[in-house]
């Protein structure tokens, strides 16, 4: 009991480690796809935020070429700044540049006058840097006085002028968290090096110097492998007020016109070590319970399963014999057709041929119409009485099967050509599908015919007038070397309890006079003896599918002649 109780204590422990290294990772997975989402929300803003610049300063070059005065060109510009810099909340400037200073100044209304001087002199600065290169370019982030930080982005409009645009990096960074973060702190490091904490809401948003030690030290920790049970913020990290220990979810790093930013999720793994003490400690009370009940479930458990294993004896036994009776049934209804056979061939195959004989000829002397048709009425019954007795004979007789070669393909056609007057009769085509390749199988020609005739006639009777008989033809996917054929209908169908009688002499489902019930006992014996395999798939009302797995030529070499009755 002892070592029982340690076991499910060892094991607990083991399941509270394991418990909390999943609850890190999932943690870390629902960050990261939140980061990825804020990262591609961050990369549309920067995008944009190029691509209005870019317009503004297509849009001012436009307005230079209209033949108007100037000043009626600084107005129509004016007007654009105006518009974007009211829709778009982060742009607080838009402004147009000439080396020797603004010509054209758009301003936020709800921005803070103190912040304008400052604005205008990066912008200036922005300006001169775009002119002298001829390039866009991205400056900042700029903290005026009023401790709000922002960034300045200018784009050339003409070798004279440029577009400065300055932008809210608060606002902008809040701009990017498409839903509440809750515990998560959001991590931005922009082009410079600086570092963003808490942007997700404007008024929490820290910026920290840019290539500061923490900041560096925070970078090595994202792109490094994290350990199972979060990051430890010792060292640098520390001064940035984040947890001891903490859980990162990150993405790959923005590749943006603006240049390369990086977005980190970090949260606190404070959680998730409560969650593990209390999980250890139901887990102890769990493992006690379960240590006390486990004897007894184990004896439960053993006599059960004593108490199963007799049944299951009790039940493969009753099966066996249920199979060998059927087996038994079968074949004393097959020594019963061998010995009533012959009778049948002498007691009354006799008897009707001297009958017939005798209708014919009073056929030939001429007889008076009417008795004529009686006469040939005659003639037709013991006929069919004659074809009846031939398969009981068939049936019993012995053969010899000699193995060759048969296209299964052609014994197809052949047996839809016998059958070709009474598929007419009832307008039933029979589309037979097969792939170019197929190959032989091994079969006596003749006997491989009489099953697939049966097999069609069957379908024939049960199928409806008009009505479509399939031939599938291919090689057996789960045996390489049989052959599959099936042939399916839409006839009537077979009820589920017939369908283990349907072998079986003498039964048909068919009407009194239509059927001898030895047509598909006939084929089940000629399957047999090929060593072929035939089964029935049926519902009633919608069709039935035959299946036969026929050898394939030359893969079983004991197919060759064999004796069978």
């Amino acid at each position: 009991m002892i070592s029982l109780v340690a076991a499910v204590l060892g094991v607990s422990l083991w399941n509270v480690r394991r418990a909390g290294q999943e609850a890190v990772r999932e943690s870390r997975a629902r960050q990261s796809s939140v980061a990825k989402e804020t990262a591609t929300s961050l990369r549309g803003i920067l995008e944009w935020f190029d691509r209005d610049t870019r317009l503004l300063a297509g849009l001012a070059r436009g307005t230079r070429k209209q033949a108007i005065s100037d000043d009626a060109q600084d107005r129509l510009i004016l007007a654009s700044f105006e518009a974007l810099v009211t829709v778009v909340e982060h742009y607080r400037t838009v402004t147009l540049m000439r080396a020797s200073g603004p010509v054209v100044v758009a301003v936020d209304p709800t921005e803070d006058r103190r912040n304008i001087s400052p604005l205008a002199e990066a912008s200036a600065r922005a300006a001169g840097e775009v002119l002298r290169t001829g390039k866009s370019m991205l400056a900042g982030p700029l903290t005026v006085p009023s401790g709000r930080s922002f960034y300045v982005y200018g784009a050339p409009v003409s070798p004279t002028e440029a577009v400065v645009v300055t932008s809210d990096a608060a606002m902008m960074l809040e701009a990017i968290a498409r839903h509440p973060l809750g515990n998560n702190q959001l991590v931005v490091i922009d082009p410079s090096g600086a570092l963003w904490l808490g942007c997700d809401r404007r008024e929490q948003c820290r910026l920290l110097e840019r290539n500061s030690a923490p900041a560096a030290a925070l970078l090595s920790t994202v792109v490094a492998k994290e350990p199972e049970d979060g990051v430890a913020t010792d060292g640098p990290l520390r001064t940035l007020g984040l947890p001891p220990r903490v859980v990162v979810g990150t993405t790959a790093p923005i590749q943006s016109p603006l240049g390369t930013w990086s977005v980190a999720l970090v949260a606190s793994a404070a959680d998730i070590t409560v969650r593990q003490r209390g999980f250890l400690l139901q887990l102890v009370v769990t493992g006690l319970g379960v240590a006390c009940a486990m004897l007894t479930v184990g004896f439960l458990i053993l006599r059960q399963h004593a108490t199963a294993a007799v049944l299951k004896e009790r039940l493969q036994a009753a099966e066996e014999v249920a199979a060998l009776q059927r087996q038994l049934v079968r074949a004393e209804k097959l020594v019963t057709v061998g010995v009533l056979s012959a009778g049948i061939a002498h007691e009354i195959g006799t008897p009707l041929a001297v009958v017939r004989g005798r209708a014919e000829h009073m056929l030939e002397r001429g007889a008076a119409a009417r008795d004529a048709s009686d006469l040939r009425a005659v003639v037709a019954e013991i006929d069919r009485i004659s074809s009846t007795i031939s398969q009981v004979l068939e049936f019993s007789r012995e053969h010899s099967i000699e193995v060759t070669h048969v296209d299964p393909r052609a014994a197809v056609e052949r047996a839809r050509e016998l059958l070709r007057m009474r598929l007419a009769a009832k307008e039933i085509a029979v589309r037979v599908s097969a792939p170019p390749d197929l190959p032989p199988v091994a079969a006596a020609p003749d006997q491989l015919e009489q099953v697939i005739v049966n097999l069609l006639m069957n379908a024939c009777d049960a199928s409806r007038p008009r009505g479509m008989i399939r031939v599938t033809l291919a090689p057996d996917p789960g045996d390489a070397e049989m052959l599959r054929m099936e042939i399916d209908d839409d006839g009537t169908g077979i009820p589920p309890e017939h369908l283990n009688a349907v072998f079986d002499p003498y039964f048909t489902t068919k009407k009194r006079g239509e059927g001898t019930g030895l047509g598909l006992a006939i084929v089940w014996q000629i399957v047999r003896n090929h060593q072929a395999e035939i089964s029935l798939r049926s519902v009633v009302g919608v069709g039935t599918t035959a299946t036969l797995a026929w050898p394939i030529a030359g893969a079983q070499s004991r197919l060759t002649e064999v004796e069978h009755g």
